[in-house]
């Protein structure tokens, strides 16, 4: 393939915040220079289980291949918070042979780039202390394993002891990524103490500044004069706030632009790429931190983006993606739909659209790294302002296979500016995805377009399953009786799903004169880890735990969530060799995940189990759950004298 056919795809969590809309920039530029095209793939955040359904994004990662692009960057910053450096290593050689820059950390092997912020904090910190007089620090840190924010952490706390700041004037409190995060986190900190005697603020990104902002002007702390503020990234609005918030540029720009020139290189085969490219950040002084020396302010032009304007701006956008969302209420067809949806949403100001749906709706009901695309897939609908091509001049479906090309020929045309594949799925469904080229509205926008097109074809393929009784399953139960038998934290069985379910499976064992075993489970120490961490903490553990269960047993077990900490199987066919070797595994699993996870405990759980049918008890369920019970408590007791011994 020829440099100027070159086509370039971007890996990244998501697409709608600064830091991906300042690192597309840089892209965009050198793939302009480049005459190369661009394909972005958002993939969420991997691993992550704080967001019920939003690992589903990740299907989409399916689409990069050698067939449908020359190179791939991936964005592995945002990454971190749930998944070790290790298993990212793993995930992005899973491309391979496709040539790969990465973004953020070091990885072997594979050409990065990384920005040094260490110069930059100590440029700021000098002045904070030096010129602006300030003698007492809080860092608004970030809980988690992220290594981007340890190490912003770490360089504070030196340069401040270089800076003779002893550590007792030194705070750091531990929050997360967003503006209410840090609301919340102060403000508790401040009913709880009276005070908030500050000198300088020093937050881990822009928005935690814009939060800290807030904080300060609602218990009357005037910034710069009482307090000054920081922030990291160098957000565009950060220039137009009040006051501007002095912030370090990591050069998301330069980042992204590098990133297109070394890829270039690779995919030319050329031998000399480093294999570490480190950029370093730098300082950008602004009203929030300068109690003197004003002279030296970031000089800024006004920039009606970010002033009073730009709510008028929002607001009709906010506008049109609502209509949009409230005239596709109701009970279309798919024949409906595909006949007024292109000119839908022309109206949202997108130049290009594909919709691409695989012939069934696929099931992911748990997070995943590597998503298997169907075979068979149609192309709904589709059009392209600058080709014109419209899916409403042809009377029949395109029919293709994904898996040979993301796209049949001559649909969508892709050039620098890029187009977005996302992937379309409703709760644990996958449908299908969308190719799109946005144009000037927010990208907020286009998220919530996506977000809305997929509950819309969830809708009718929801309504025609209904209306046709196409399974037996949808003929027996309506939706409040599966909510009835569903645990709302898990999505897995409750009690009363086991013991109909359970009953039923029993009753055909008995006719069949099959065996199997019962199984009943009781997670260790959650009464601990709620009391010592949060019952948030707690569920997380729940829902780790209930995960790690459904992917050891088969698709045909069983598996309940009965209680707070209390967990059942029903097992068709299982065996008690075949149990030991499960329970083993989860076992490794529960390590796994507490070393993944960077948590202050170690996720345990107890089983015990009998097989069916029983002399005593035959294939009556309520018996062999209490039998079971019985040996759970006695594997406790077990597990407690070990710790004694």
């Amino acid at each position: 393939m020829s440099l100027s056919k070159l086509r370039v795809g971007l890996l990244i969590d998501y697409v709608y915040s600064d830091y991906s809309i300042a690192l597309l920039e840089g892209i965009r530029k050198a793939c302009e220079e480049l005459n190369a095209e661009l394909l972005v793939f958002p993939i969420g955040e991997l691993h992550n289980i704080s967001f019920a359904f939003d690992y589903q994004y990740a299907a989409v990662a399916a689409l990069i291949s050698s067939r449908n692009l020359d190179g791939l960057i991936f964005a592995s910053g945002t990454q971190y918070h749930h998944m070790s450096k290790t298993d990212l290593i793993s995930y992005i050689k899973g491309f391979n042979p496709l040539p790969v820059v990465n973004l953020s950390a070091e990885f072997p092997d594979i050409p990065s780039i990384t920005v040094e912020c260490y110069n930059a904090y100590k440029e700021l910190l000098e002045n904070l202390v030096k010129v602006q007089k300030c003698k007492r620090f809080g860092i608004v840190g970030v809980r988690g394993s992220s290594i981007e924010p340890k190490t912003r952490t770490k360089y504070i706390k030196s340069i401040l002891k270089d800076l003779n700041i002893p550590p007792k004037d030194i705070t750091v409190w531990k929050s997360n990524f967003s503006y209410s995060a840090v609301m919340e986190d102060l403000t508790s900190y401040y009913k709880e103490n009276q005070s908030f005697e500050y000198d300088a603020l020093l937050c881990l990104n822009d928005e935690m500044a814009y939060g800290a902002l807030d904080f300060c002007k609602k218990i009357n702390k005037n910034v710069p004069e009482d307090i000054v503020i920081s922030g990291f990234d160098d957000l565009e609005r950060s220039k137009y706030s009040n006051p501007s918030i002095t912030s370090i540029n990591q050069q998301l720009f330069e980042q992204g632009y590098k990133a297109i020139s070394l890829l270039s290189d690779l995919m030319q085969g050329k031998k000399d790429v480093p294999l570490l490219t480190v950029i370093d950040a730098k300082v950008k002084m602004r009203h929030s931190t300068l109690r003197y020396g004003m002279d030296n302010v970031e000089k800024l032009d006004f920039h009606s983006h970010y002033s009073g304007i730009e709510w008028y701006s929002k607001r009709e956008q906010f506008y049109q993606i609502t209509r949009f969302y409230t005239e596709m209420q109701g009970d279309i067809s798919f024949d409906q739909l595909r006949n007024r949806i292109n000119n839908d949403i022309n109206l949202l100001g997108i130049t290009a659209c594909a919709i691409v749906l695989y012939e069934k709706p696929v099931e992911m009901s748990m997070p995943f790294d590597y998503f298997n695309l169907p075979h068979k897939a149609r192309l709904f609908s589709a059009f392209d302002c600058y080709t014109g091509y419209n899916s409403n001049d042809f009377t029949e479906e395109i029919r293709f296979d994904p898996n040979d090309k993301y796209l049949p020929e001559n649909i969508i045309q892709v050039d620098s500016e890029g187009v977005l594949v996302v992937s379309l799925f409703h709760k644990t469904l996958q449908y299908g995805y969308i190719v799109l080229r946005r144009g000037q509205l927010d990208v907020t926008v286009y998220d919530l377009f996506t977000k809305i097109t997929s509950t819309i074809i969830s809708n009718i393929y929801s309504f025609a399953l209904m209306h046709n009784e196409t399974t037996a399953y949808r003929a027996k139960y309506d939706k409040m009786d599966v909510i009835a038998r569903t645990d709302e934290l898990t999505g897995l069985n409750n009690r009363r799903g086991l013991y109909e379910l359970g009953q039923t499976t029993l009753h055909y064992a008995k006719v069949m004169e099959q065996s199997g075993m019962i199984v009943y489970c009781d997670m260790d120490g959650l009464k601990k880890i709620n009391d010592t961490y949060g019952h948030e903490t707690g569920d997380r553990a729940i829902l780790a735990e209930s995960i790690i269960l459904k992917g050891n047993f088969r698709s045909n077990d069983i598996v309940a969530r009965i209680g707070g900490d209390e967990f059942a199987l029903i097992c068709p066919g299982l065996t008690s060799s075949a149990f030991e070797r499960i329970k083993n595994q989860i076992n490794e699993d529960c390590k796994k995940w507490s070393e993944d996870n960077n948590t202050p405990f170690v996720l345990s759980i107890s089983m015990g189990a009998t097989t069916y049918p029983s002399e005593k008890d035959g294939y009556q369920i309520t018996a062999l759950l209490s039998k079971a019970d019985s040996l759970l408590y006695m594997e406790k007791r077990r597990k407690k004298n070990l710790v004694k011994d």
